[in-house]
């Protein structure tokens, strides 16, 4: 994947379009649809701020390779499972609304699986 197709795959996944991106990094239109045909690059500072802005290393845009982004900060100290970070960076792109519902839910589903875990140790004690 080159850059084009990479910085048009981070705009689509934060559901941003052309004129949005265009908005974002000050620049025209036309600059945004040029860079994600590959007919021109970003100047090195646009780069930086869309590395920035959709929270990827630098070296990734510019590297051409079919991976997926990596995650920029090491949140919980870099040990986090390829789905516990995709699951951090869907979440990370949600409006504040929605992240507020889905903590609900996961607070939810938490409580659920102590109740589920506490019921077998009862059970446990129960018997033994």
């Amino acid at each position: 994947m080159n850059i084009g197709d990479k910085l048009r795959n981070l705009r689509l996944m934060s559901k941003k379009t052309l004129k949005d991106q265009s908005q974002i990094f000050g620049v025209s239109l036309n600059s945004v649809y040029r860079w994600e045909h590959g007919l021109t690059m970003p100047k090195r500072s646009i780069l930086k701020k869309m590395a920035e802005y959709y929270e990827v290393p630098l070296l990734w845009l510019l590297q051409e390779s079919d991976d997926e982004p990596p995650l920029t900060s090491e949140p919980f100290g870099g040990h986090e499972s390829s789905s516990e970070q995709k699951l951090l960076r869907m979440f990370r792109k949600l409006p504040e609304s929605h992240k507020y519902k889905t903590l609900g839910y996961v607070e939810r589903v938490y409580v659920e699986a102590l109740d589920e875990l506490n019921e077998k140790v009862s059970k446990k004690v129960e018997m033994g």
